[in-house]
C-alpha cells in the first residue's frame, strides 16, 4: 500500500473531479513509499506534521494546502519562511503529504458537507444544488437568536468559542442551509427556501455576500472555515482506517481564532 493507491482510490470514486485540474496531488515525499500509518488533518501545519511523525506516520493527508497556495503545485511559499522550515522537516523525515480536497468535499454521506450537517444535527434534508456543494435542511421553527445559540454550542467542541450572526434576532427560521467550506450557501439556497445561511468568514465577505443576504430577508450565521470541515476530515480518517486496514490518526490541531470581549 502506498500513497498513489490511496489517491487513485479517492479519484476513481469521485467522478465529479477533473483529474487534469485537481489540487488533490502529492505535495511532498515519495508517493511509492510503502505506508502503514497515516495522519489525517484539516491542515498540514508544522505542528500536525511533527505530531504525525511522532506517531510513526509515513503519510499525512490534508484537506487544505500544505504551502498556503490553493493551486496544485504550491510553489510560491515553499522557498520562504515558514515554508523553508516545513520543507526541510518533510525532506528530513521522508513523510509524504497528499491533499484530499476536491474528492472529499462532495463525497456522499461522509464527505465534508454531509459530515458538517450531521455534526450540527441537521438530518432532515430538503434540497441541494446541482454541484452538491450546498443543501437545505428542515428544523423545528425557532428564532434566529435561538438557532445561533444552538450552533454555537455545537461548534464549541471544535474549538470555536463563538459564532457571529446577522439579521433580526427575533425572526423565525426553520430551513437552514450550509455548504462546503468557503464555498458556502448563496442565493441558490435562498431560492430553495432557506431562511438562515451558515457561512464561513473567508467565503462570504461582509459587503458582497453577508449584507446582501440580510437585505434578502434571511439570517446569517458565520463560522470559521476549519470549523465547518473538521468533522469531515475525522470521517475521512475513519473511512481510510476501515477501507484499507491501516493505522490512521486524526489530528485536529490548527490555529483557531478566539474571541476577546471589550
Amino acid at each position: 500500500m502506498n500513497t498513489n493507491d490511496i489517491r487513485e482510490y479517492l479519484l476513481v470514486n469521485s467522478p465529479w473531479v477533473d483529474r487534469s485540474r485537481t489540487v488533490d496531488t502529492v505535495k511532498a515525499g515519495d508517493p511509492t513509499r510503502e505506508i502503514h500509518t497515516v495522519g489525517v488533518g484539516w491542515m498540514a501545519t508544522i505542528h500536525n506534521l511533527r505530531a504525525a511523525h511522532q506517531l510513526g506516520c509515513e503519510l499525512f493527508i490534508t484537506h487544505e494546502p500544505t504551502f498556503w497556495e490553493h493551486g496544485p503545485a504550491e510553489k510560491e511559499y515553499r522557498e520562504i519562511e515558514p515554508g523553508i522550515t516545513k520543507k526541510r522537516f518533510l525532506d528530513e523525515t521522508g513523510m509524504v503529504v497528499l491533499r484530499a480536497h476536491d474528492t472529499w468535499d462532495n463525497w456522499p454521506e461522509i464527505g465534508i458537507r454531509d459530515s458538517w450537517a450531521r455534526g450540527l444535527g441537521l438530518t432532515r434534508f430538503i434540497a441541494q444544488d446541482e454541484t452538491r456543494w450546498h443543501a437545505v435542511y428542515q428544523i423545528e421553527e425557532m428564532t434566529l437568536a435561538e438557532f445561533a445559540r444552538y450552533i454555537a454550542r455545537k461548534v464549541k467542541v471544535l474549538g470555536e468559542d463563538s459564532v457571529r450572526v446577522m439579521g433580526d434576532p427575533q425572526m423565525k427560521v426553520s430551513r437552514p442551509s450550509l455548504g462546503v467550506g468557503c464555498g458556502g450557501p448563496d442565493k441558490d439556497m435562498i431560492d430553495f427556501g432557506s431562511d438562515v445561511l451558515i457561512v464561513c468568514y473567508d467565503g462570504a465577505s461582509y459587503w458582497q455576500k453577508r449584507e446582501r443576504y440580510v437585505e434578502l430577508g434571511v439570517g446569517v450565521i458565520v463560522v470559521e472555515h476549519g470549523t465547518s470541515e473538521m468533522w469531515g476530515m475525522e470521517s475521512l480518517a475513519r473511512h481510510l482506517r476501515e477501507e484499507f486496514r491501516l493505522t490512521v490518526h486524526y489530528l485536529a490541531e490548527h490555529p483557531k481564532p478566539w474571541t476577546v470581549m471589550g
